[in-house]
């Protein structure tokens, strides 16, 4: 799937050490870092590399937990 296609909005999927994650994209940043919120974090992003802050997504609904992630490293949810 192309960066492209995700957008503010969109309900994304990841994989991480506990298994599968889902969200929603927030923000997008595509030059500059990006601060996670309640959190020492910050993502670096590149034109070629954006990154996305997510609302994580519990039992079909939006959190208040905030994460970042590479655009690269996310997958469109399908419904």
């Amino acid at each position: 799937m192309k960066k492209q296609s995700l957008r503010i909005g969109s309900i994304v999927i990841w994989h991480h050490r506990g298994g599968r994650a889902t969200g929603k994209i927030i923000k997008i940043v595509k030059k500059g870092r990006l601060k996670i919120p309640k959190s020492r974090l910050s993502l670096k992003a590149e034109l070629d590399n954006p990154v996305a802050l997510i609302g994580l997504i519990k039992d079909d609904e939006l959190t208040s937990i905030l994460v970042g992630h590479r655009l690269s490293s996310l997958k469109r949810k399908r419904h």
